[in-house]
């Protein structure tokens, strides 16, 4: 099959060479929507990690039948106009749980022991040994997500003794109103979807505790971006760890609200890098690697959407 990985995939040269093996062509930049179509204009199978795929790519590739996305969320990808051409999408819905569950404890601690201010101050010729944060051995988390992801998150914040609860995709409106209300901590890690477009919005955001933390490392459309900001200015609650933003650039730079937010004092912000460790190399090759197989073989894997038979 004619396999081409047209973008940037930040994976070990040891499984680059074993995608190679099998076939592909796998090139290591940024396109731009002209070069993307002409790369994958004979393709069967290609990746999609940092394009987009519209209507109009989907179009500039006749022959294809698969589309692979390395990353658990894919709404960069037109699934449903694809799925209506016949091609199926896959993600890779597990290479980067350990890594992002980390990085989600990492920013509730950090922004609930004000690690961030507190070292700025230092930095600055100032100790000041005012600043409080709460013990976490028997606080409330609620997980918004209960995938790979949230099941991690879990798993850690158990260990520390808090008192885990969770909504999934089966939970009810009023379910979901109860965790906001009676975390102390809430996580995101839900992907981003029609059902969870918003999930946290206004009315949401403001039924948390004013002591709650927020944090957010699934996709920031899942919640009220513009409402967060005004609750965190106006210290509604006690603060927020991000890694995701409504509006997003896959690369590039961040919007002015992105960095306004950031710079808010009770916001520990990283520019989504929470999958982002020298581990995820070979995790994610190992995943891509599996999924092209899987492919080759009729047997895709990871589906997230089934091509539509005309």
């Amino acid at each position: 099959m004619n396999i081409v990985l047209p973008d940037k995939i930040n994976i070990s040269k040891e499984y680059k060479d074993k995608i190679r093996e099998l076939g592909a062509e796998v090139f290591d930049d940024l396109p731009n929507n002209d070069e993307l179509k002409k790369r994958i204009a004979n393709a069967e199978i290609i990746t999609a990690n940092y394009v987009d795929i519209t209507p109009e790519v989907v179009d500039a590739a006749p022959r294809l039948k698969y589309i692979i996305v390395p990353a658990v969320g894919y709404e960069w990808v037109d699934t449903e106009y694809a799925a209506s051409k016949g091609i199926t999408t896959l993600n890779c819905p597990t290479f980067n749980s350990q890594a992002v569950a980390e990085h989600a404890i990492s920013l509730l601690m950090a922004v609930n022991r004000n690690l961030i201010s507190s070292s700025n101050e230092l930095r600055a010729g100032k100790w000041n040994q005012e600043f409080v944060g709460y013990e976490l051995a028997d606080k409330k988390l609620g997980l918004v997500g209960y995938g790979n992801i949230g099941k991690r998150v879990e798993k850690i914040a158990t260990a520390l003794g808090m008192n885990v609860s969770y909504v999934n995709s089966k939970s009810t409106p009023d379910d979901v109103d109860r965790i906001v209300r009676n975390s102390d901590f809430l996580v995101i890690c839900t992907p981003l979807n029609g059902g969870t477009r918003n999930l946290i919005d206004e009315r949401r955001l403001n039924l948390l505790k004013p002591t709650a933390v927020l944090v957010n490392v699934g996709r920031g459309a899942v919640l009220d971006q513009n409402a967060l900001m005004k609750l965190l200015q106006n210290k509604k609650i006690r603060g927020a760890g991000l890694d995701v933003f409504d509006g997003e650039p896959l690369t590039g730079v961040p919007s002015d609200t992105m960095v306004a937010l950031a710079k808010l004092p009770n916001v520990v912000a990283t520019p989504h890098i929470a999958y982002n460790t020298e581990e995820i190399k070979d995790k994610q090759g190992v995943e891509i690697l599996a999924n092209v197989q899987s492919c080759i073989d009729g047997k895709p894997i990871n589906v997230v959407m089934q091509g539509k038979v005309s």
